[in-house]
């Protein structure tokens, strides 16, 4: 009995390639140090919120490809993206989530850094005119760093293409709403799930998972139009689907959002975009939501959350947008915790109980098409130079 059909009775070998992953790519740790070696080491990665570092000195750190990042806007009021470890042994400088410092000193042997990354003070620092090293020569490494439409990128990869090439566009799916008011971040969570981030991206890309949520059914699937988006592709593995206006008051307990709708949206307007590889922005009329990822190891991944509203709006008004935020997607909301149990209990089977996950679903690139995942894993597989159907087959050999 072959591997393929050992593991369900559906015939795997008369399926393309492109319509089946092999459930091993979720799990092994030789295609997880690929994935970041090829991929979060090579393309650009969201970290933050410019409104997050809205002040001189304010900083937040993160993790990219395995490399503590300190992200810092400086008192020329310019937003770096430094290394952060110590330029002398090597020690993990700042472990705060984010906060306000006009320098970073090391806890192990006290050198110490301001927020344009230089190296300011080396204890003793004559013992060093020997080997002719000084201060100068001693900053923390930058790393690329860019901003548009106030969400701040960082690559790990010198070479690497311009931001605004790599994104090819995909942020107009949001012009509207960036250019009708000023947003900032006004909640931030994180959670590690039991899951390979490759799953979480899933369920931020395809749509036939809303079965998953009662939310979703009794309010946008019942709309007649629900099933007849599009799903439009940009280059480098960027995907959108056409806008939903959904029914809010359907739902016992919700209500309209029509009245706190951000500029540029239609009353109860749904918008949905996904930046390769981990990033994902998603509107509800009121809140724009967006997730990024920590990937930390193979089945287990630190998922980042953030709510946007208007900047400077009356407290009221930021109060109902909170509250419209937590219905959904806060911790207790009604969609994230069912989300995250599906991932979890889909990563307990990968490669045991069940070989490969299928993909197939062709519905001429409408609502419930799986050509979302599918474009996914095209651009995984460029980054990879991998076939995700027999990745695992494949470093075998």
């Amino acid at each position: 009995m072959s591997n393929r059909t050992a593991y369900s009775n559906i015939f795997w070998d008369r399926l393309p390639k492109t319509h089946y992953v092999d459930n091993n790519i979720f799990c092994s740790q030789e295609i997880f140090d690929i994935e970041q070696q090829t991929i979060f080491s090579k393309v650009w990665k969201f970290v933050c919120c410019e409104s997050e570092v809205a002040q001189i000195n304010d900083f937040r750190t993160t993790t990219v490809a395995g490399i503590p990042l300190l992200i810092v806007r400086g008192p020329d009021l310019t937003i770096r993206a430094l290394v952060n470890s110590c330029s002398h042994r090597g020690v993990k400088l700042v472990e705060e989530t984010a906060g306000n410092a006009r320098k970073f000193e090391c806890l192990f042997h006290r050198w110490t850094y301001d927020a344009h990354g230089k190296c300011i003070d080396i204890p003793r620092e004559e013992a060093y005119e020997c080997v002719k090293i000084d201060k100068a020569q001693c900053g923390l490494k930058q790393v690329r760093c860019e901003i548009m439409r106030g969400l701040v990128f960082v690559n790990l990869d010198d070479n690497a293409s311009p931001l605004e090439e790599y994104l090819a566009g995909c942020l107009s799916v949001f012009d509207d709403v960036f250019d009708g008011a000023d947003l900032e971040v006004f909640h931030f969570h994180e959670q590690i799930l039991n899951t390979d981030w490759k799953h979480w991206q899933e369920t931020n890309m395809e749509l036939y998972h809303e079965f998953l949520h009662v939310l979703n059914r009794k309010t946008s699937m019942i709309d007649p139009g629900y099933f007849e988006r599009k799903w439009h592709a940009f280059p480098n593995g960027h995907m959108t689907v056409d806008p939903l206006v959904i029914q809010y008051e359907k739902m016992q307990g919700s209500v309209s959002r029509e009245d706190f709708t951000l500029p540029g949206l239609k009353p109860n307007e749904f918008r949905l975009l996904d930046i390769f590889p981990d990033v994902m922005l998603n509107c509800r009329a009121s809140v724009l939501r967006i997730d990024t990822q920590i990937p930390l190891a193979p089945g287990k991944t630190l998922i980042q959350f953030r709510g946007l509203g208007v900047k400077g709006e009356p407290e009221e008004m930021r109060r109902r947008r909170i509250r419209d935020h937590a219905e959904f997607w806060g911790p207790f909301g009604r969609n994230l915790p069912e989300d995250g149990l599906a991932a979890e209990r889909q990563t307990e089977t990968m490669g045991k109980a069940s070989k490969y996950s299928l993909m197939a679903r062709e519905e001429n690139r409408l609502t419930q098409d799986d050509f979302p995942i599918r474009e996914f894993y095209r651009e995984w597989e460029r980054h990879t130079g991998l076939c995700a159907a027999s990745a695992v087959e494949e470093k075998q050999e």
